[in-house]
């Protein structure tokens, strides 16, 4: 098997251990020298909220969501944003590179084995960027490994987040609203919103807003990067 990203060869060999407690063998589709590259988040000095790296205790954004919006964050991420997680979503957002929504497949996957949830549902993206890009990026990202649930629906907003500077990202508006789909589930469930990218929080915390406006309490969010 060749790496998604470079293209180099993955050893994916089963150890002996593997293949007599027949476990659940989860694919690998990144390369030694691209994993080289990645910044884990676990086993650091985060913020116990949101994962945020290198942070004293709870950070002042977890601290303003809960202090405005009565909000305490629940995230998990995999990895810190950094220039190779930079131009892997370059590619496969700008570019539309859809085969490397499963470069991370594995370490998407052992951490949904970790975790258990009752609904699991998703960032989704506004028509426009759907039509722009032919594909949904978030949705391709997890799709093969959770039973997504499309719970909200994301109008346009007045320019993408990633043309925001910190201040604009934070006054962003409420963009998501619920779907019909939305009524059926339980209030006592655990629930997971999914995104791609954590930067500000903005976006996750307004899609938790209309879980918790509607009475729902055991909301947890995630994202590959922080």
């Amino acid at each position: 098997m060749k790496c998604l990203n470079c293209g180099n060869s993955i050893n994916n060999s089963l150890s002996i251990k593997e293949i007599f407690l027949f476990k659940e063998i989860v694919p690998n589709y990144i390369c030694n020298l691209c994993r080289k590259q990645l910044a884990p988040l676990i086993g650091r000095n985060n913020c116990p909220r949101c994962l945020k790296p290198d942070s004293d205790g709870v950070c002042t954004d977890c601290y303003m969501w809960e202090q405005k919006y009565g909000i305490i964050n629940c995230h998990q991420a995999l990895f810190e944003y950094n220039q190779f997680i930079h131009s892997y979503f370059k590619l496969y957002k700008r570019y539309g590179d859809v085969l490397l929504a499963r470069l991370f497949f594995q370490d998407i996957k052992n951490w949904s084995l970790r975790n258990n949830f009752d609904v699991v549902t998703y960032i989704p993206a506004s028509e426009s960027h759907l039509q722009a890009r032919g594909f949904d990026p978030v949705y391709e990202l997890y799709a093969d490994i959770f039973d997504l649930k499309p719970l909200l629906v994301k109008v346009d907003a007045d320019k993408p987040q990633a043309q925001k500077n910190r201040i604009e990202r934070l006054n962003t508006p409420q963009t998501f609203s619920a779907l019909p789909e939305f009524s059926k589930i339980q209030k006592e469930q655990r629930i997971l919103i999914l995104d791609d990218i954590y930067t500000t929080g903005r976006t996750l915390m307004h899609a938790h807003d209309i879980f918790l406006k509607t009475g729902f309490e055991n909301i947890s969010t995630f994202s590959l990067s922080r």
